[in-house]
């Protein structure tokens, strides 16, 4: 696992650096540079973000998504989210209760 963070230098400065860390704990920090104003620490954060994307493939969400993106109005931004099909997860997760038996295991219990 590896992502992007700051931290404050003994000169005033803001760092960016990218950590790689392990499930044993261990950590790798790769300094990407230090700012000490606002631009400059946005460009740094842009190349770190750069660089833990290389090697990973873009999802391509078809023609359309350029012309949804430009309706939003974002310009670019995050999509608005018009709706959550929850029901598909729930209607699964129901499924494989009665599959597994649960249901009847439970007596009827609505609890479980």
């Amino acid at each position: 696992m590896a992502y992007v963070r700051t931290v404050k230098t003994a000169s005033g400065a803001r760092a960016v650096q990218i950590v790689h860390s392990s499930r044993r704990g261990s950590r790798d920090i790769e300094h990407i540079g230090s700012a000490y104003d606002d631009a400059v620490l946005e460009a740094l954060k842009a190349v770190a973000r750069q660089r833990l994307a290389v090697g990973q493939p873009e999802f391509d969400f078809g023609p359309d998504f350029a012309a949804l993106q430009a309706g939003s109005g974002a310009g670019g931004g995050p999509l608005a989210i018009t709706s959550s099909p929850m029901g598909y997860l729930w209607d699964a997760l129901g499924h494989a209760y009665q599959l597994l038996g649960f249901e009847e295991a439970a007596g009827g219990d609505e609890v479980f």
